[in-house]
């Protein structure tokens, strides 16, 4: 049998360690290079604010796809982001609508996978898009699956999709997309365990006649290691100009009314003889009739052109643009 300590022992020994007398160990690690303080306290407070570069991605994403799914569909197609949060696994996939598209994929050389959701809604209006329709609503959605078609249509668009997303990344951290596989049940789509914490992005995709909305779904354990990357604040000075937004604001500036005058000639006189000026005198100016006078834009001088008549009106040939000596 193993030595017990006596009530006596056991008391010194707890006075020992009450005076400090006896060294004890701690939980404490000692400090090394290959350790990293955790900071538990990263996941409070919204995506946005944790990982101000999420947003930057999601709306760049947003905007190549606009103009790559328009012009695949060929027709308009607006793209925006609904919401943006995080969220644990199990959750995420209890939220999910049937049928969907789960699209399990890699982002290289990030480790783990991703999901790619596409519900059934905006699949069938991408086969209404492509074959013409005149809009899904009749459509029942429960209690079936994909025909061949319209998987290789989910196929086209999760590829387009992906291309986009290596594009929104690209600022933040290169990275390559791979599809590994297709499923219709979470069950066979388990990225991470159903505790862990997922970034859930939602995007609105209206099309002419319907809507829908797709969805990624990237674990945090697969941004870890760019995690300090995704903390900054990016402006995206290489992002492209939307062309939706360009094609508005040249329809608003070309509706804008403008000013034009132009000024024939110029004199100086005295003003007794402004005062002395009655009906049928002539004022001569500085400027021959053969030559071409500077019409202005809001009083800004723009062109060069010729007086002259048009339908009994009184108008101006432009002949060159105004260049500024």
């Amino acid at each position: 049998m193993e030595k017990v300590l006596s009530q006596e022992e056991v008391d010194s020994l707890l006075d020992g360690i009450g005076e400090g007398k006896i060294e004890t160990e701690t939980d404490i690690p000692e400090p090394g290079d290959a350790l990293r303080p955790y900071d538990f306290s990263r996941q409070n407070g919204t995506l946005q604010s944790r990982m101000p570069a999420i947003g930057m991605i999601e709306e760049r994403l947003a905007t190549f796809l606009r103009a790559s799914l328009g012009g695949t569909t060929g027709s308009d197609v607006d793209v925006r982001v609904a919401s943006s949060e995080s969220a644990k696994f199990g959750e995420f996939c209890r939220s999910l609508p049937l049928p969907s598209s789960l699209n399990i994929f890699k982002m290289s050389p990030l480790r783990g996978f991703a999901l790619l959701v596409l519900e059934g809604p905006l699949i069938f209006s991408f086969v209404d898009a492509f074959f013409g329709g005149k809009g899904v609503s009749a459509v029942k959605l429960e209690g079936r699956s994909f025909t061949n078609i319209e998987n290789r249509i989910i196929d086209k668009i999760v590829r387009i999709v992906l291309r986009d997303l290596e594009k929104a990344w690209s600022d933040i951290h290169a990275v390559e997309t791979t599809l590994i596989r297709t499923e219709m049940d979470t069950r066979f789509a388990t990225i991470v365990t159903p505790s862990d914490q997922v970034i859930v992005s939602r995007f609105n995709i209206d099309l002419e006649r319907a809507s829908g909305l797709m969805t990624l779904c990237i674990p945090f354990s697969t941004v870890e290691a760019v995690r300090d990357k995704l903390k900054h604040r990016y402006q995206g000075e290489k992002m492209g100009a939307d062309p939706r937004w360009r094609t508005h604001v040249m329809e608003r500036v070309q509706a804008l009314r403008v000013r034009l005058s132009c000024t024939l000639g110029q004199t100086r006189m005295t003003g007794r003889d402004l005062l002395q000026l009655k009906l049928g005198d002539v004022i001569a100016l500085n400027q021959s009739v053969n030559e071409p006078v500077i019409v202005r834009v809001e009083d800004i001088p723009k062109f060069h052109g010729y007086p002259g008549t048009y339908n009994n009106k009184q108008a101006i040939k432009i002949k060159a643009l105004f260049a500024k000596e």
